[in-house]
């Protein structure tokens, strides 16, 4: 049956069957969906809604009452026992690979006008999730390695692990970590179709070729419209990651509140991502110094607490980071400790005396005579970092 409520009795585990308000006027890529979370009420109330309608067959009614059952054993769901990087980073890297492949198959068929099956991406999303919860660090470390040609698809791989580690390390719940996943691996599939002359231009996009390339994300909407189980969580990651806290983002211009816990993060994630990556047009930055620049923009674009956050699940010289040490040597980092300013290292040059070093392992929480003094680039020094990693 549908009913009409106000705003304030909405509640988790409701269906939402119209905002009751034009597109323009609500953050949601679609008007009808389950309500699965808080911040998605909030996010209604943020825009203004005062009432709406709810579909009772698909959800709770006002009059229902759901009573919690007592937590127990049983119902906390299995996760694989914490490894190391190194011991993950065989199975990340296939991890990788494959998902690159799938979401590469995914955008031909959006290309070519086929339905696009986001069911298949569930078991991939399961991976990611398994894969973070047996080390956190070990995928966001193989996806710093992109080529050129594959960018969009491995970007979109990089964006759905980093926010699975940005999601366990605020706290989700795990259906909602799964579902971020997912919602990075489409988060771009409106690139699709975006000329190519515009996407893969190896150069600043003028005007008008920007107000092109920004119709992506209404294009990924449309693209993924059909697909009702879609959760709110995994549109959000699609449809916010390109709005900014202060109203200056696309493609509703949507600020503060109104962008959501999930589009927050992922427009952090998104950013990350990018500019840690090596595209057509320009040389990859390193993460330390990203890091950096992310604070720096908040909080006119981002969310500083998230951004922090986000710091601190990434440490501050993020996996697979190139950095020198007071002594000279040249590492990349391996490993995350619990003091973040030193992490394990895989030492690979000697920038003192300009040239490759013997390849060997330190511990910065144990070596206690060394430190690290700043961020390098691989440029700096000509290293290929694919050959050590």
């Amino acid at each position: 049956m549908i009913k009409k409520i106000s705003t304030s009795e909405l509640r988790v585990g409701m269906y939402v069957h119209d905002l009751a308000c034009g597109w323009l006027q609500h953050p949601f890529a679609v008007s009808t969906f389950a309500v699965k979370d808080a911040q998605t009420i909030q996010k209604i109330a943020s825009a203004g809604i005062r009432e709406l309608f709810i579909d009772t067959d698909k959800g709770r009614d006002v009059e229902d009452v759901v009573v919690p059952e007592p937590a127990n054993d049983a119902s906390v769901p299995d996760r694989p026992a914490p490894t190391s990087a190194a011991d993950e980073g065989a199975r990340a890297a296939v991890l990788f690979r494959e998902a690159t492949s799938v979401i590469k198959n995914m955008m031909e068929d959006a290309r070519m006008g086929k339905q696009v099956d986001v069911q298949c991406l569930n078991p991939m999303a399961e991976r990611m999730v398994q894969s973070t919860f047996r080390n956190p660090h070990a995928l966001s470390g193989i996806t710093r390695i992109k080529t050129k040609d594959e960018y969009t698809f491995m970007h979109c791989v990089s964006v759905a692990g980093l926010m699975t580690t940005f999601a366990i390390e605020m706290g989700l719940d795990d259906e909602t970590v799964h579902q971020v996943a997912v919602g990075g691996m489409v988060h771009d599939i409106g690139k699709t179709l975006v000329p190519d002359e515009v996407l893969n231009k190896p150069g600043k996009l003028e005007g008008d070729e920007f107000v092109v390339m920004k119709r992506h994300v209404d294009f990924s909407g449309e693209l993924l419209k059909e697909h009702l189980g879609l959760s709110q969580a995994a549109i959000d990651v699609t449809m916010m990651h390109h709005e900014r806290m202060d109203g200056s983002g696309y493609p509703l211009g949507l600020k503060g509140d109104q962008i959501s816990l999930i589009g927050q993060m992922a427009a952090i994630v998104d950013v990350y991502d990018a500019l840690t990556s090596v595209r057509v047009y320009k040389d990859a930055w390193e993460p330390s110094i990203t890091l950096k620049k992310l604070l720096e923009w908040s909080p006119h674009h981002f969310n500083r607490d998230l951004v922090q956050r986000f710091i601190k699940c990434l440490g501050i010289y993020p996996l697979s980071s190139l950095v020198e040490l007071e002594s000279g040597r040249v590492g990349i980092v391996l490993e995350q400790g619990a003091d973040m300013l030193r992490p394990r290292l895989r030492i690979v040059y000697d920038a003192k005396r300009k040239c490759y070093a013997r390849v060997t392992e330190i511990d910065l929480a144990r070596d206690r005579q060394d430190r690290i003094v700043t961020a390098r680039s691989p440029k700096d020094f000509g290293i290929d970092m694919a050959v050590f990693l």
